[in-house]
């Protein structure tokens, strides 16, 4: 049952409306602007795409302080990033699926200026400079390939122009947080090449104590750039390469046993993270005429995870788990896409290659011994997609997609089908409906099994086939934009990590499994400056067959998948330049292990930010779980580990524009 605590909602309520009505009164109400998107691979307006999804474009990123896709995932219904304890342990959970930031597939792709990042590390990417993102629910299969069988976000980078911008943003928080970013754009040939630079240092102290010395163990520091650079020799062509790198210099992660004091760990190891990552992509747009367009997006990507944990949280050497990484996970892929456009006919048709190779040196040092754990591991794909949509009245639309992928790799080859249909129907004006069935699937690979455990040595690709209706629509007179959606989900294969004991997990396939639920969002201009925005999700996931020789799991929920999730906020702008907003966000049961013995309980936070704007500068004050929320997920791994939450962070934020 939902736990919201509506005293805190009155709270926050009456904390907006006395900051901002005072300047909300006789001010007429604005429409709503129209929000542009690239989700189905064509500009189109978000309202006309028959697809669940949350869209936050370069305003909302920086009113809501975006810097990770964590943050955003607060304020989109049905997502939700799973923090394992350290900044490179992100993996989302979306419609009741989850995959484990160890495996080397997702449920969900994450694409940033077209990198794909499809695996389980690299959802904590740093979020700089950004246009848009777009958060994309269900199987996205036919435009997008693999491992986007349950969603794909989709991350664009502001393009530098012929109008040079410049700034700087100072931020200081609790637990001696400090961020200093920069970022400058403008034209070096005018109308014909352009270049955006952007930097950013982070620093936070850490808040689990290590007692063996007496000093905070999860200390965060990296350091980020990023270069953007643009050409538009002729009107018809465009070419952007975009490249960044991040270089972590982490303390250990922020997790100990369940068995410790509160954030408390007794390590006997120098723990630390200094992971790197570096991408890089080329995008070539070449539109031939007003129809037809041919787009090339080379992208090139490099996470080195290099490592040093303590998994045993004590000093005892009969108990020691310690973990050293030095893995590099490199991924080169080239997509060809045309798109056609006439009358009635919008055709979106490509071919997608990709191939990666994973270096995997994680050794283990235990009373037993050390034991080296190092493999290469190669993948090579293909694909090949068509979508078309075709409007056969003016309120009436058809679309069919189909991709072919297949995929060989040492251990396995894997090759997929992923169709989608649909129609969609305006019921009127400013109100679309639409119905789409489609499939979405996540690879196979090698489960690691130690020898003797009864598992096999590989697991299949898990499919999805997915049944969704919906509606989105615009009221008030363009003031009120909202959107539902409802979904049926098949789940067949369905991968899950299996805990052999607390240092050793493989991945299985259960049996099968069904999801359902519902999405719903809105946004409400009131007055001019004065807005509202809520949404919110319900998922249940239960497998109906799975039983692993040992245990008969069926009926059971999925794990790190919560109930459900929802947002409410409120936030004024006032021409004098005083700013406030307020939100809500909260989350239900989230079970840890497939025998439900173990979950994190629902919660709620609460994020509030007051300030100042003018045309140069910026200043405000924030406060981040500001009621200083526990919501720690407690006895993974069968009661072992804990991962601590971030606590209350209040802070303030400056920024001048040269």
């Amino acid at each position: 049952m939902m736990r919201i605590r509506f005293k805190r909602i009155c709270w926050i309520t009456l904390f907006c409306f006395v900051s901002a009505m005072g300047y909300a009164e006789e001010q007429e109400a604005e429409v709503l602007e129209t929000i542009t998107v690239t989700a189905q691979k064509k500009e189109e307006n978000v309202l006309e795409v028959p697809i669940s999804m949350s869209v936050f474009d370069d305003m909302d990123i920086e009113d809501k302080m975006v810097e990770t896709l964590d943050d955003i995932a607060k304020y989109t219904p049905g997502l939700t990033i799973i923090n394992m304890g350290a900044p490179v342990k992100y993996a989302p959970s979306i419609r009741g699926l989850y995959s484990d930031y160890t495996s080397e597939t997702s449920t969900a792709g994450l694409f940033i200026d077209g990198v794909p990042v499809t695996n389980g590390l690299g959802f904590d990417e740093t979020l700089m400079d950004i246009e848009r993102i777009e958060v994309l629910k269900g199987p996205q299969g036919t435009l997008y390939g693999k491992n986007t069988e349950i969603g794909a976000v989709n991350v664009i980078t502001k393009k530098p122009s012929n109008e040079t911008k410049a700034r700087i943003t100072g931020e200081l928080g609790e637990d001696n947080k400090r961020i200093l970013a920069a970022n400058i754009s403008g034209a070096i040939v005018k109308d014909k090449l352009y270049l955006g630079v952007c930097g950013k240092h982070y620093e936070k102290d850490g808040y689990v104590e290590n007692t063996t010395t007496g000093e905070p163990v999860n200390d965060e520091e990296h350091n980020y750039v990023k270069i953007y650079l643009r050409m538009t020799p002729t009107d018809n062509l465009e070419a952007s390469l975009i490249s960044s790198y991040i270089k972590y210099d982490n303390g250990g992660s922020s997790s100990g046993s369940t068995q410790a004091e509160y954030r408390t760990v007794s390590n006997d190891l120098d723990t630390f993270n200094k992971s790197s990552v570096w991408s890089s992509s080329l995008n070539i747009n070449y539109s031939f005429n007003d129809s037809l367009t041919f787009t090339s997006i080379t992208a090139y990507r490099n996470f080195n995870e290099y490592l040093a944990n303590d998994f045993d949280y004590t000093s005892d050497p009969s108990q020691k788990f310690h973990i050293f990484a030095d893995s590099t996970y490199e991924t080169l892929s080239q997509e060809l896409r045309a798109n056609y456009e006439v009358d009635r006919i919008n055709l979106v048709s490509g071919i997608y290659l990709e191939s990666s190779e994973t270096t995997y040196d994680k050794d283990r040092d235990k009373p037993s011994g050390y034991i080296d754990g190092y493999s290469v591991n190669s993948r090579d794909s293909i694909g090949l997609f068509s979508h078309l949509t075709y409007n056969i009245t003016d309120n009436l639309s058809a679309l069919a997609g189909l991709r072919y992928d297949k995929e060989e790799s040492e251990e396995s080859n894997n090759d997929e089908l992923s169709p989608k249909v649909g129609v969609t129907y305006d019921l009127l004006e400013n109100l679309m409906t639409y119905v789409t069935v489609s499939k979405g699937y996540r690879c196979g690979g090698l489960t690691n099994a130690p020898e003797g455990s009864g598992y096999s040595e590989t697991y299949d690709p898990e499919i999805v086939y997915s049944y969704e209706i919906g509606a989105k629509g615009v009221l008030a007179n363009g003031k009120l934009a909202w959107d539902v959606a409802l979904y049926y989900m098949d789940i067949t294969d369905m991968q899950v990590s299996v805990y052999l004991n607390a240092q050793d997990f493989i991945t299985d396939n259960a049996a099968e499994a069904t999801s359902k639920g519902v999405e719903a969002s809105l946004r409400y201009q009131v007055t001019r400056g004065l807005s509202l925005f809520a949404g919110f999700s319900y998922n249940n996931t239960e497998f109906d067959e799975y039983n692993d020789g040992f245990t008969d799991y069926s009926g059971n929920k999925t794990t790190f998948s919560p109930e459900y999730n929802y947002t409410i906020g409120i936030q004024y702008r006032a021409e004098q330049g005083y700013y406030a907003s307020a939100n809500l966000s909260g989350y239900g049961d989230m079970y840890l292990d497939l025998d439900n013995e173990y979950k994190r309980p629902a919660y709620e936070l609460v994020n509030a930010k007051i300030g100042y704007e003018t045309e140069k500068y910026d200043i405000y004050l924030y406060a981040k779980n500001l009621f200083d929320r526990n919501y720690d997920i407690e006895g993974h791994y069968y009661g072992v580990y804990t991962y601590y939450n971030t606590p209350r962070e209040v802070g303030m934020r400056a920024t001048y524009r040269f």
